[in-house]
């Protein structure tokens, strides 16, 4: 390449496109309503619960296909691949804050204590004390709007109320997703262009807008959207129609043990999800073979576990310590990049900065560190301004952070359809350890408030940062309008999200006509909150164990599989399948991983390259006729048959 394309191209790069920064906050807002009506109101197709995200996909189709049209009859107001995918990411950042993952838990941790607090559950008494007037809705009057609906949020007294904790909490999620996205900076390079991971589930969006019209007259890929897609119709209609017949593909029963000690697996279910098994077919063999064994493994340990007379073999714990390893052993195995990487951060003139250029990374790497320093500096300020002690603060990001990066590395290198981290959160894990004795009741209702950015980590921010950062540099698109479009879509849309969400349910009412969680999903954060100061507890070391059995057997797993070839058996595998993860997803990555298998082996990688299309249009053949269903339901105000969960 000549030196004027490259500076060309360097210049196309560093541009920032504001028209397309403009029809992305669009979009976020437009998006914003439909994953609240159809997540939070008409509770179909759960659009945020899968790690590729079902709106921002259907976003992307609708996108390509306009300009495909844009594109024949006037081409100079196309758009490129790079404003396509720009949008894209835009969209998907909004997601990660709003639908049932994030805002269908902040909210009702915001405003559920005071308005189901009675005098027999004893809420007050117990921690409403506790709970700074700036974090939470304490006011009756103006809940009363909000649960039972047919009411406005445009009063004087409905907006004081509301203002400081939507702005506390805006703020918040904003420094969390930036230092999130600076984390994910200062990993790139180790994961992306080092270590050369696979990134599973940006494949479908750059293929559809790599070639678009080369995708959309595949074949293949409408045979593979086809069999989806009928699937969606027939289940479809008949969620309408019970008359007609339906096609379970979704966590049917087929057996269950009665006796001892066999009953202790639980019921055997399987599912066949096509976008499960189009998604799972880009994970390497070895590590999708991982994740149906470990499933089966888990099932195993159970009936071990019952034999031998065991109470429980303490999945959930196990699951605890898995997550955490699995983020601690790519630091360990990168230390050398990232010891170079702090050297660069704190001389950036001395011996050996030269060694590591940071010139074409989204941002430099002291810019990445000073974005978290301020972002955890002002998280600190804020909890222990809310009541949290500076000790506990402390432990719950040495338990958060590594979680976050096991399942954004899991994001990278797996793919997997979901990550469930859920009842494994860094609150529980302190409780279990430490006992309620030693954190104290301020402590204990500060995590508690904490509890819905960490309930699941379904829509975890920081995996969808990095894959975003993996797809400007797969596409060349430039890291400037990626970056700029990333912290629009995040500060915009957690401002838009709150406003939208306030706006509906004071409207139709959360316990009222919404079907959701959002009126509900509260019971589960203060119940446990209660248990814990009715019934204190010390350290339990039974769980305890089970925290560090699944750390060591991660770091194990880890160790062999680096160690030795043949070792057929991934750590990723492991952490996936413990506590509640892919327990309704295993058979479908099994068939997926089944086909690919017999694929690589009847006609190696040519056949691979042909099956493509098909798998890609499972995917989409799912994730369409779920949108669309979604948006009958919203049209029509009825719920519809959800694809997924």
């Amino acid at each position: 390449m000549n030196p004027k394309t490259l500076k060309s191209l360097s210049t196309d790069q560093s541009r920032v496109k504001f028209h397309i920064l403009l029809i992305g906050l669009v979009l976020v807002v437009l998006n914003s309503y439909w994953v609240l009506m159809g997540s939070e109101v008409w509770h179909s197709t759960q659009l945020t619960i899968a790690s590729l995200f079902f709106n921002a996909v259907f976003t992307l189709l609708i996108m390509t296909l306009i300009n495909l049209a844009v594109q024949k009859f006037a081409p100079r107001l196309a758009m490129s691949q790079a404003d396509l995918l720009t949008i894209y990411t835009m969209v998907v950042m909004l997601t990660t804050i709003s639908g049932h993952t994030m805002m269908g838990y902040l909210l009702p941790v915001i405003e559920h204590a005071f308005w189901f607090a009675t005098p027999e559950n004893e809420w007050l008494q117990l921690f409403g004390n506790h709970v700074p007037n700036w974090i939470a809705v304490k006011d009756r009057a103006v809940l009363q709007g909000f649960f039972e609906g047919e009411s406005s949020l445009y009063t004087a007294e409905n907006l004081r109320v509301w203002m400081p904790p939507v702005l506390a909490w805006s703020f918040v999620v904003v420094a969390l997703w930036l230092v999130l996205l600076a984390c994910a900076v200062l990993i790139r390079r180790q994961w992306t262009e080092n270590e050369r991971l696979s990134y599973p589930i940006v494949q479908l969006p750059i293929a559809m807008t790599s070639d678009p019209q080369a995708f959309f007259t595949n074949r293949w890929m409408w045979l593979g959207f086809s069999i989806a897609a009928s699937i969606c119709i027939l289940n479809g209609l008949s969620y309408i129609i019970p008359s007609l017949p339906y096609l379970n593909v979704k966590n049917q029963t087929i057996g269950r043990f009665t006796t001892k000690p066999w009953n202790a697996m639980g019921p055997i279910r399987v599912s066949f999800y096509p976008f499960i098994v189009g998604l799972m077919f880009f994970t390497p063999l070895d590590l999708s073979f991982s994740c149906w064994f470990f499933y089966i493994f888990g099932r195993m340990q159970r009936i071990a576990g019952s034999a031998i007379g065991m109470q429980g073999i303490y999945h959930y714990e196990q699951s605890i310590g898995a997550w955490i390893a699995f983020g601690l052993i790519p630091i360990w195995m990168g230390r050398r990049f990232y010891i170079r990487m702090v050297r660069k951060i704190v001389y950036p003139r001395g011996e050996g900065a030269a060694s590591i250029d940071d010139s074409r990374e989204p941002m430099r790497y002291r810019t990445a560190a000073t974005v978290i320093t301020v972002g955890l500096t002002f998280l600190v300020l804020f909890l222990h301004q809310a009541g949290m002690s500076l000790w506990a603060i402390g432990l719950f990001f040495v338990i958060y952070f590594p979680m976050v990066l096991g399942i954004t590395r899991s994001r990278a290198e797996i793919g997997p359809p979901v990550h469930t981290l859920i009842y494994v959160d860094p609150g529980r894990t302190m409780v279990t350890t430490m006992g309620t004795y030693r954190l104290g009741t301020p402590n204990l209702t500060i995590l508690t408030y904490l509890y819905p950015l960490n309930r699941c980590f379904r829509a975890n921010p920081m995996p969808s940062e990095l894959e975003a950062l993996r797809i400007a540099e797969r596409t060349q698109i430039g890291y400037r309008q990626m970056l700029v479009g990333m912290i629009l879509a995040i500060v915009f849309g957690i401002f838009v999200t709150f406003w939208l969400y306030l706006h509906v349910m004071y409207e139709l009412g959360a316990t009222n006509k919404a079907r959701g969680w959002i009126g509900t999903m509260g019971w589960e954060f203060f119940n446990r909150l209660q248990n814990w100061l009715v019934h204190p507890r010390d350290t339990n070391w039974a769980e305890t164990g089970g925290i560090g059995f699944g750390f060591g057997f991660t770091i194990f797993l880890a160790v062999m599989k680096t160690s030795f070839l043949w070792w057929p058996f991934h750590p990723g595998g492991y952490v996936l399948t413990t506590g509640g993860g892919l327990g309704r997803s295993w058979f479908a990555v099994f068939v997926s991983w089944t086909a690919k298998a017999i694929i690589l082996k009847i006609g190696g990688v040519r056949l691979y390259r042909k099956a493509v299309p098909f798998f890609l249009g499972l995917i989409l053949g799912d994730y369409t006729l779920g949108c669309v269903w979604s948006l009958i339901g919203i049209a029509f105000e009825i719920p519809t048959y959800g694809v997924w969960h």
